[in-house]
C-alpha cells in the first residue's frame, strides 16, 4: 500500500508519524506534497517519507491519498489531480465541510472516503468519524479503520450527521479546552498556583474521560454519584444551574453544528471558497 499526503501540515504529520508507529507501512511508502516546501523536506529528513514535486506526482504515485488541505483550497487540488485518479485509488478527505458529492464531481472515477479527525490526532488520541463513498468497496473500510485506528478510535456515521460530528468532537477539544481553562481560574483565584491548578485540571479530565470509557458509565450518572446532597460537587453544580449553563453548552454545540453546515452548503453551491482572509463577516 502506497499511502501519499497532498498537504503536510500539523494534523498529516500526526497521521504520517502514528502510521509509521504503528508501522502500517514503512517510511518509503508514504509521499508528500505541500505548498510549504521547507516544511515538507523537513518532514522528509524527520520521517524518512518521500517528498513530491507536485499533486500529480503523489497521485501517480499512491494507491491512497489523504486530501489534508484547507477546505477552501479543496476545489483547486480536485481540478489538478482530476485527470491522474482512477478508480484504483481511494480517496480519503479530512476537510471539514466538504461533502462526499463536492469531490465526487471532479474524482469521478475514484472512491472517496469521508472524514472527520481531530486535534487530539497529534497525540494518537484522535476521534475520527468516516463516511465511506458511494463507490467504496467492503474491502475498502477494512483499509480505512486500519489507517484511522493508528492515530486514535474511528466511528463510521451516515454523512448527514457531519455537521453535528465537527460540532462535537472536531470543535470539541477547544470547548473542552475553553472549560477547563475557566476552572483552572476558579482554582487560582481559591490559592491554587496556576501550574498545580492546570495539571490538577488535565489529568482530572483525561482520569475522567477515561472512567466513561472503560465503565461505559453515562456522565448523568457520575454527576449524581459524585454530587452527595450538600457536598462540594453539589455546590458548584448549583452555581451552573442558576447560571443556566446547560443550555449554554448545548446552544454551543448547536451554533457550531449550524456553521458548519454554512460552509458545507457554501461549498457545494458557490464554487471555489473564498481564502480565510478574502471570507466575509457574517
Amino acid at each position: 500500500m502506497q499511502i501519499g499526503f497532498i498537504g503536510c501540515g500539523k494534523m498529516a504529520e500526526a497521521m504520517i508519524s502514528s502510521l509509521l508507529d504503528a508501522a502500517i507501512v514503512k517510511p518509503s511508502m508514504i509521499i508528500g506534497n505541500d505548498v510549504d516546501t521547507r516544511r515538507l523536506q523537513a518532514l522528509k529528513r524527520r520521517y524518512g517519507i518521500r517528498s513530491a514535486i507536485g499533486k500529480v506526482e503523489v497521485a501517480r504515485y499512491s494507491s491512497v491519498i489523504f486530501l489534508a488541505v484547507k477546505p477552501y483550497q479543496m476545489h483547486a487540488v480536485l481540478e489538478e489531480i482530476s485527470d491522474s485518479v482512477t478508480s484504483k485509488h481511494l480517496i480519503i478527505s479530512i476537510a471539514a465541510g466538504i461533502p462526499l458529492s463536492l469531490i465526487s464531481a471532479t474524482l469521478s472515477r475514484a472512491r472517496i472516503v469521508r472524514t472527520m479527525p481531530n486535534m487530539p490526532c497529534l497525540v494518537s488520541g484522535a476521534m475520527t468519524v468516516y463516511c465511506m463513498g458511494p463507490r467504496t468497496r467492503k474491502a475498502d473500510q477494512t483499509v480505512v479503520r486500519k489507517l484511522l485506528g493508528s492515530f486514535g478510535a474511528s466511528l463510521e456515521l451516515p454523512e448527514r450527521l457531519f455537521s453535528a460530528v465537527t460540532a462535537l468532537s472536531g470543535s470539541g477539544p477547544g470547548f473542552f479546552s475553553y472549560m477547563l481553562n475557566e476552572m483552572v481560574k476558579g482554582a487560582v483565584l481559591a490559592g491554587l498556583s496556576r501550574k498545580s491548578a492546570l495539571e490538577l485540571a488535565e489529568q482530572t479530565m483525561l482520569g475522567t474521560a477515561r472512567l466513561l470509557l472503560t465503565t461505559k458509565m453515562d456522565p448523568e450518572t457520575l454527576v449524581s454519584t459524585v454530587a452527595t446532597p450538600g457536598g462540594t460537587t453539589a455546590a458548584g453544580l448549583q452555581v451552573l444551574a442558576k447560571h443556566k449553563v446547560d443550555s449554554a453548552l448545548q446552544e454551543m454545540v448547536q451554533a457550531a453544528a449550524s456553521r458548519c453546515s454554512e460552509l458545507a452548503n457554501s461549498a457545494s453551491q458557490s464554487g471555489p471558497l473564498p481564502a480565510a482572509g478574502q471570507r466575509k463577516a457574517r
